[in-house]
């Protein structure tokens, strides 16, 4: 669904000083399928408008599915409402003494960046062309394998603007395919994502998920520390849940985090070096946050030492008076702190072969799922294997092995890196647009099987 800019406008006069619009017009093509057979093919649209009034200190948040001009009124009163009946408080975004959540853009209002370009290849893609991927994928898999997944194409428009002359707007654009092959007792997986679907080659993904079908006896569940090889979709999963729950400034300036107040100090193996940008196009571009703020490119861990977190206006102090362009959506759902969006793992120079080799009697690892956090400052967590897990040694795989409950601390596990691959895949997690990683070595003792 297009945002039509005027009615932006409009609806920023309706409400007011103090107010902030973040609209997101989304446009959604998908395809499902199960067992070989498509089960859905679709699209969707939809907008949504998340509103912000701030007055005097006092902030009502509300969301909307329109702009029309009766629907923002009646929003309006109902926040206005609960503004006159909200304590007095300090002003939320960073603008001291004003309540006006327009004088906080001033400076963000008078930067600039180039605007992230959408993908033609993306805004084109039909029905037909969802069909042609998933038929390329069934084909090459053959008889016997059964294929579920999806593939989505995506168009979201998106607007931030206020009260105080702020306003941004772009196009983003995303082409996915994720293919799950099956022969009834085991799996394999193979997951793809880029703003451009001209990008993505399908014509690969069947062999990729054959390779992983091998047939290989399976053996016992093993129990006791073992070396892990973590794959890439693995790492990103890992990665997106640590920058999560440790890597905001919020939780940095509140102690609520692993890594509070050890900026200069190592806080994982000095292999890893850890990015957040929202410019770099290995990952998957976004020119702005939810407050309009430019994404900027900010270093978090450089060889192994916290150089730095995440902020939003209102922890800008912590990141030295300048957001850093990672504020999150007005009420939503994984909380207000501000959030990596955008992670990149620098590459290592090992090949997934000489990782084997060194992993000696060990766990390969295609997938994590279901990676939840028990204890956010002890990076607690506890997930599943999934798809393609093996038990290798020697430098090969030899056996298929039982999925696999994990529960560790992941700043151990960060810290127990052996071998960092060369080779880098994209990712994203329901809470971060984007992760960029390569595989990982896990040293014994870390995770226990």
């Amino acid at each position: 669904m297009t945002v039509d800019q005027s009615q932006v406008r409009t609806a920023l006069d309706l409400l007011g000083p103090g107010a902030r619009l973040d609209v997101s017009g989304e446009r959604t093509g998908l395809l499902r399928y199960a067992r070989s057979l498509i089960t859905a093919q679709h699209g969707e649209r939809r907008l949504r408008v998340r509103v912000r009034l701030e007055r005097a200190g006092r902030v009502a948040l509300g969301t909307l599915e329109t702009l029309d001009p009766v629907a923002i009124v009646a929003l309006r009163s109902r926040l206005n409402d609960a503004l006159a009946t909200l304590p007095l408080g300090p002003p939320l975004d960073g603008a001291a003494g004003s309540g006006d959540a327009g004088a906080a853009h001033s400076v963000a209002a008078a930067d600039s960046a180039a605007p992230v370009a959408a993908s033609a290849a993306t805004l084109g893609a039909d029905a037909a062309d969802r069909y042609r991927w998933f038929d390329v994928v069934r084909a090459g898999l053959g008889p016997g394998v059964r294929l579920g997944g999806s593939i989505r194409h995506e168009v979201v428009d998106r607007v931030v603007a206020d009260a105080g002359g702020l306003f941004r707007a772009e196009t983003l654009t995303k082409a996915s395919l994720q293919a799950v092959a099956d022969t009834g007792d085991r799996s394999a997986s193979v997951r793809l994502l880029h703003r451009d679907a001209g990008a993505i080659s399908v014509t690969g993904v069947a062999d990729r998920l054959r390779a992983d079908l091998a047939p290989l006896p399976t053996r016992e569940a093993f129990r006791g520390p073992c070396r892990l090889l973590l794959r890439p979709q693995a790492v990103i999963t890992l990665l997106a849940t640590y920058g999560y729950v440790t890597l905001g400034a919020a939780g940095y300036a509140e102690g609520r985090t692993a890594v509070a107040g050890r900026i200069g100090q190592p806080v994982t193996s000095e292999l890893l070096t850890l990015t957040d940008d929202g410019t770099d196009p290995a990952g998957l571009p976004s020119g702005f946050d939810p407050e309009g703020t430019l994404r900027r490119r900010t270093p978090l861990i450089d060889r192994g030492v916290l150089v730095g977190v995440v902020s939003d206006r209102a922890r800008a102090a912590v990141t030295g008076g300048r957001s850093t362009g990672h504020a999150v959506p007005a009420g939503w759902r994984f909380g207000a702190d501000p959030s990596p969006s955008h992670l990149l793992v620098a590459p290592g120079t090992a090949s997934e072969a000489e990782m084997l080799a060194a992993c000696g009697p060990g766990l390969l690892v295609s997938r994590l799922d279901y990676l939840r956090v028990l204890h956010p400052k002890d990076t607690l967590v506890t997930g599943t294997t999934r798809d393609a897990t093996y038990w290798v040694d020697s430098g090969r795989r030899i056996a298929w092995h039982p999925p696999v409950r994990l529960t560790f601390r992941m700043d151990e596990v960060l810290h127990a890196v052996l071998a960092v691959g060369r080779e880098r895949e994209r990712g994203e997690a329901v809470f971060m647009e984007s992760v960029v990683a390569p595989a990982l070595l896990i040293d014994a003792g870390p995770v226990l099987l």
